[in-house]
């Protein structure tokens, strides 16, 4: 006891006194544990890493040592083996031996040596983690994962300055990434845009776009997404990054969830009918739902500017994690989009694994296909690297799981399927006093919610143990191990949760420790949960006989929810919800298309009190929701014959994609199939129009560690972007220059030598006068020539592609956009001969080479060309 005062005290009293060192690295904190607790510790940590251990060491002069011991020897444990790694020798701390300190026996239960050195003091020493019940090819376990050495292929491509001087970023993390952005600016209002990037590709950039190019004032970017703790996550992202655009101390509410009080709710609604909230985050059903009036208003004074859905994958699930108000956004937003002053907004579909059922069924619920485009450029990711280990005794297996989290790397996730599974877990854990554990699962308290991903977001949570509703697209991009505790119900899923770790581009561990009985519930869950064919037209038939026709032909009908067919006695949430099955179902085998209609409740009178307003509203409000519109395009809807054939149709397909899932699952769960080449073929489609080319690649699965192998080496994907774009207006050049035919390249002369300020000066003119989208200049002027980066400002929507010549051979630019190429002395690239655009000048002296005729000059070129005089006035001559 006297020991541990005296540790108290003189731990309190280092911590209090004045820094000596800036930064916690492998040296100072070595020093630091050689002399604990004698020396202050650093306010500093050079990385995440130390500054986990700096908190915990802080913490432990407030509490016993034993306390922190679980939670600090993994971290030490981390340091030594990432150490010893990049250094090559055997990385070692001096720590004190006598109590509070962990004995020889408590350290190694984390994998830590402990040599007596002296009586007061002993080496420690990270072993690599090979245990007995993993084959040995699979040992040592984690190793690339604690080296943190990149893998990911670094495809960064120069930012555009119209979001650069917006966001900050001076490059894009791909050009996937580049091109999805783009087209989110260049896809026609009113169409949709489907966008399919890995995890960690900066997806969530394409929605943020809008609202850091032009502000919160104007049309509303709604991102509906699936958790709270995304919405949470992704607003706290924009807030940060629109910092500058806020008012000192101003405090922006950019996500909707349970936990806002009534007056935030209220003041998110007015902001959107003002055209004052510029982007905000919501579930799916608060965008059916509670945000429909406020929407509703903004479409109707042309002040929605784009619907986006996140993890649009999950339009595709029917299992249990079925969640009927995903399916019916795209009923929503047919109705928004016939609301809408002009032409509309505009819908982006993102996700990172879009398998081939779940793109027909996008195509379905949102289509026709024809209003429908597609950005991917998918890989597989490098990162991760896979171990999978079963056992069907329940005791061993979670010893087992137990030893991988004393082991593994930190950050870490232990992911399971039930609640009950996840609650059991976090309380094992902190029975055994790790104190750095937080549970998540989908009843979490919004206020918890919000308090961990700010936890766990400042290094402040070594653990996360949670079910499939944390994770999805947070932001975190150094966790380096996740270990699933279960078999989660999907290969798709699986992968999903697999991706959060390794964001940062350095490996990861995956580790999947399951029983059969595991598997078991992971096929039970994933089976598809339909409506027979005679319920499902018992349920129809009801809707259909109650509905109301809100047009002559009765093609569109608005049908009630609660209507209860025959076999059944009274209305219950249960029946609702499957009668918004059936209606899905049908509409996912193009018997209709689920649609929308305005509220339409009136305002009160001068008759009518508050309390009686407010109980009509109520009702309104009730009767609303519970009614749903359609659009019926099978006459034959009532015809039980043909019904059964549409639904018989969509139902084999949705059976097929489970058995087909069922059996990679059985694949991945074996470990007798390489991981990379298995997801795929999950993938890759060749469907017309919805092509997903998937370059492939894996870390080290069990199949690869048997072949002594790695598949690291993996080639770029291709990144198109959208080709059909709101049409260009070309008439300012056409109304300047009639005699000239912008169906060919325009050639514009200018002085020999060409100097970069007359350059300018025409860029800056042909963009502000005769709307060019696309510039092209040389890399070498690119770079000399800083006012490329405020050439935007002067484009209408300050929206400006700047592109590179030189680079773009690799991937050739498709957008039928006004362009300029600017050609400097030399070869001039010959892919410019492929480019079709509505207008394209090509600015350069006489004496370079004409790209279509490498034999003659650009001066001798003919009729479709330009002196510098003639483009500033204007004129002939």
């Amino acid at each position: 006891m006297r020991l541990l005062l005296e540790f108290r005290y003189r731990c309190r009293d280092g911590i209090g006194a004045r820094m000596t060192t800036t930064s916690l690295d492998f040296g100072g904190l070595h020093t630091v544990l050689d002399r604990w607790p004698a020396l202050p510790l650093p306010d500093n940590a050079a990385d995440g890493l130390y500054e986990r251990v700096r908190q915990i060491l802080v913490s432990a002069c407030a509490t016993s040592f034993d306390k922190v011991t679980p939670d600090l020897a993994p971290l030490l444990r981390h340091l030594l083996r990432r150490q010893s790694l990049r250094s090559g020798g055997t990385a070692q701390f001096r720590v004190p031996a006598a109590k509070p300190w962990p004995t020889v026996d408590v350290w190694a239960k984390y994998g830590i040596n402990a040599h007596s050195e002296t009586d007061t003091h002993v080496l420690i020493e990270a072993r690599p983690w090979a245990p007995d019940w993993l084959n040995l090819a699979d040992t040592p376990v984690f190793e690339d994962v604690f080296a943190e050495q990149v893998v990911r292929q670094d495809w960064r491509a120069a930012m555009d300055p119209f979001l650069g001087e917006a966001s900050g970023f001076s490059s894009y993390a791909s050009p996937g990434q580049r091109e999805a952005v783009r087209s989110a600016f260049l896809v026609p209002p009113g169409e949709t845009l489907v966008v399919c990037l890995p995890t960690g590709s900066g997806k969530s950039l394409v929605a943020q776009a809008p609202v850091l190019v032009r502000g919160f004032e104007g049309g509303l970017v709604l991102c509906i997404v699936p958790t709270t703790a995304l919405a949470l996550d992704q607003a706290r992202q924009t807030v940060r990054m629109m910092a500058s655009r806020s008012r000192s101390g101003e405090r922006r509410l950019l996500a909707w969830h349970a936990g806002l009080s009534p007056e935030e709710k209220r003041e998110i609604k007015l902001a959107i009918r003002e055209g004052r909230q510029g982007i905000l985050y919501c579930s799916p059903e608060a965008a059916t739902g509670a945000l429909l009036p406020a929407l509703y208003a903004a479409a109707q004074a042309g002040l929605l500017d784009y619907l986006i859905v996140d993890e649009v994958h999950l339009l595709s699930q029917w299992g249990d994690g079925f969640r009927p108000a995903f399916q019916m956004i795209a009923g929503v937003r047919r109705g928004l989009l016939r609301e809408c002053a002009g032409a509309g907004f505009r819908t982006i579909l993102m996700s990172a694994t879009l398998t081939t059922e779940a793109v027909e069924t996008i195509d379905a619920l949102f289509g026709p296909p024809a209003t429908i485009q597609m950005v991917s450029s998918v890989h597989i990711r490098p990162e991760p690297q896979y171990w999978i280990e079963r056992d069907d005794d329940p005791i061993a297996k979670d010893r087992k799981i137990l030893e991988a989290v004393r082991h593994a790397p930190r950050p870490l996730i232990l992911y399971v399927t039930k609640r009950a599974d996840a609650a059991a877990w976090h309380k094992r854990l902190k029975d055994l006093d790790f104190q750095r554990v937080e549970m998540f699962h989908g009843e979490t308290p919004d206020r918890h919610r919000e308090r961990i991903i700010e936890d766990w977001s400042k290094n402040r949570i070594d653990i996360i143990v949670a079910t499939s509703a944390f994770g999805v697209g947070i932001d975190k991009s150094d966790v380096r191990a996740v270990i699933h505790a279960a078999v989660p119900e999907t290969v798709d899923r699986f992968y999903q949760e697999v991706g959060r770790g390794g964001r940062d581009g350095a490996p990861s561990g995956s580790m999947l420790i399951y029983s059969d009985a595991d598997l078991q519930v992971a096929e039970r869950i994933g089976l598809p949960s339909l409506i027979s064919d005679e319920l499902g037209f018992e349920r129809w038939e009801a809707m259909a006989q109650s509905a109301i026709p809100l047009d002559p032909l009765a093609m569109r009908l608005k049908v009630d929810l609660t209507t209860v067919p025959p076999r059944l006695h009274q209305q219950t949430d249960y029946n609702t919800a499957w009668n918004m099955r059936t209606l899905i179902m049908m509409a996912r085998a193009g018997i209709l298309e689920l649609d929308a209609e305005a509220p339409d409740l009136q305002p009160r009178d001068e008759t009518e009190d508050d309390a009686a307003f407010d109980q009509r509203a109520d009702e309104y409000w009730s009767d609303y929701y519970m009614n749903c519109v359609v659009e019926v395009h099978d006459g034959g809807h009532r015809d039980e014959a043909t019904f059964t054939t549409r639904i018989q149709e969509e139902r084999s397909r949705s059976y097929m994609a489970a058995d087909a899932n069922a059996a990679l699952l059985k694949a991945l769960v074996r470990g007798d199939s390489e991981i990379g080449t298995l997801l795929q073929r999950l993938y890759q489609s060749y469907a017309p129009g919805r092509a997903v080319v998937v370059s492939t690649s894996c870390g080290g699965c069990p199949v690869h560690r048997r072949l002594e192998e790695k598949q690291l080496s993996y080639i770029a994907p291709p990144a198109f972007g959208v080709e059909r774009i709101s049409i260009q207006d070309i008439s300012a050049w056409e109304n300047r220059f009639p005699h000239l035919s912008p169906a060919f390249p325009i050639v514009l002369l200018l002085p020999d030598p060409m100097d970069s300020t007359t350059v300018m000066s025409v860029l800056e003119e042909a963009v502000s006068l005769f709307n060019v989208k696309e510039i092209a200049v040389s890399a070498q002027l690119r770079s000399t020539s800083p006012g490329l980066a405020l050439l935007h400002r002067r484009a209408s929507g300050g929206f400006l592609m700047l592109q590179t010549l030189d680079e773009e051979p690799k991937a050739p630019p498709c957008y039928p956009v006004a362009r300029i190429s600017v050609l400097s002395e030399g070869a001039v690239p010959p892919h410019l001969a492929e480019l079709a655009r509505p207008l394209h000048i090509l600015v350069g002296t006489a004496s370079i080479s004409d790209p279509w005729h490498p034999g003659r000059r650009l001066g001798d070129v003919g009729s479709n060309t330009l002196t510098l005089e003639q483009f500033r006035s204007g004129s002939r001559q």
